[in-house]
């Protein structure tokens, strides 16, 4: 029969699970009297017997650790994009399996979980930073220190783990793992910019628009190799990823267009995020010009991309930013903004320009045009209605004409708002 009793001075619960074997535990912790041990292992019995019932129990010895469920639930994404995977491994690989890996997965709360988010936004947890430094090596990088920039966990970085602990939690109550996902409606961090209406990409920062001229600017004050990337995203709107995934073969020199048909985040190439993100956009005769231009001095590399390093590996992002698109700014004396910021600085100018929307809803490759219309609402010009005008007209025409108020006649020469009326 199932009970509380004592084993070695301490207080355990003495159970049998649903296939009739026994099981003594002890409540893990500790206390400051036998009373309060006790109490815990009541509580521990109640919990393991509403387990047996639910024929959920599974002994310490055969539960599975937090990198053994891990490894499980990504191995289980076999329709994710390689980008998409990549990103997944690297958010377990440099924070999730260091902090929380050889804890069983069932022993983890959602205190656990608050605590490490807490943990994330106050600086880089000691293990954390530990297991970044091991991955760094592994990748043997030529800038170690921009790599660790792109490592580094901002809000966002901190919000992709809960965003990856919510999901793993899934799997392991879908895999009767876990009983309850504990992850379930954690809170997120607060980001840059959030509270405002946001697309499947990124909220537009209105500030953050650049002009025209400041967009001229910014590309003039590129220098090789990131002048290109900077202008097709300046020029055509295009995505970060779609720029430095495209190869020489897509470009059309005689149409004057480019196709976008992969994209490239982190040295992995993978298929655009949505069919209408595979497209064919127009590249104008400055454009052309600078391709050409760049295309005799671009360094010769096996992927055949248009915007590769120096040494003819794909680009990284990182590199991109803190080399070429944050200097560029600064010679040109432009407000530091984001890279995607170029591509908002597009679509902005054009519809403030009068550009039909579904038009540029199909060059910046959105699933509809709903999308791009939530996105750039600000920027799509107003037409005056003259409702207020109509208002004021009224008012005016209830003036001239007098008013009662209460069982006082205004009469018709009575003064403008502000001056004296004349009742009778």
């Amino acid at each position: 029969m199932a009970c509380v009793r004592k084993r070695r001075g301490r207080y355990v619960a003495d159970f049998r699970d649903q296939n009739g074997e026994r099981h003594v535990e002890t409540p893990k912790g500790e206390f400051e009297t036998l009373a309060h041990e006790k109490q815990a292992a009541k509580a521990l019995l109640k919990k393991r017997l509403e387990e047996v019932g639910a024929n959920t129990y599974v002994p310490p010895e055969d539960q599975l650790t937090f990198r053994e469920v891990a490894k499980l639930w990504i191995d289980s994404k076999v329709r994710l994009r390689a980008a998409s995977l990549s990103d997944y491994q690297t958010t377990l690989d440099c924070y999730l399996v260091p902090y929380f890996g050889p804890r069983k997965y069932a022993s983890i709360t959602r205190l656990d979980i608050e605590k490490f988010r807490a943990e994330m936004v106050a600086g880089i947890p000691e293990i954390v930073q530990r297991a970044r430094d091991e991955k760094l090596r592994e990748l043997k990088l030529s800038d170690p220190n921009a790599k660790l920039r792109a490592l580094s966990p901002g809000p966002r970085t901190t919000n992709k783990c809960i965003g990856v602990l919510i999901s793993i939690g899934f799997y392991a109550v879908d895999h009767d793992l876990a009983i309850k996902n504990v992850a379930q409606r954690m809170e997120k961090v607060l980001e840059d910019g959030e509270g405002e209406d946001e697309d499947s990409e990124e909220s537009v920062i209105e500030e953050n628009v650049l002009t025209p001229s400041e967009l001229v600017r910014a590309i003039e004050a590129a220098l090789d190799p990131y002048r290109v990337p900077i202008a097709m995203a300046a020029y055509c709107g295009l995505r970060q990823a779609e720029i430095l995934g495209l190869k020489w073969s897509d470009i059309d020199w005689v149409g004057c267009t480019a196709k976008i048909r992969r994209t490239q985040r982190g040295g992995v190439f993978s298929k655009p995020k949505s069919k209408a993100s595979r497209r064919i956009i127009e590249l104008p005769a400055p454009l052309i010009e600078e391709l050409k231009r760049w295309r005799s001095l671009c360094p010769k590399n096996e992927h055949d991309v248009v915007c590769p390093s120096v040494r003819g590996l794909p680009m990284q992002a990182s590199a991109l930013l803190q080399r070429g698109f944050y200097p560029a700014l600064d010679r040109a004396e432009i407000r530091r903004v984001r890279f995607h910021d170029l591509r908002h600085s597009w679509a902005s100018n054009l519809l403030e320009a009068g550009e039909n929307i579904a038009t540029v809803s199909r060059a910046l490759g959105h699933a509809n045009v709903y999308i791009t219309l939530k996105t750039y609402a600000h920027a799509i010009p107003k037409p005056r209605h003259g409702v207020s005008d109509r208002m004021a007209a009224l008012m005016k025409e209830t003036i001239q004409r007098g008013y009662k108020m209460g069982t006082e006649e205004v009469d018709d020469h009575c003064a403008p708002l502000g001056g004296e009326r004349v009742t009778h």
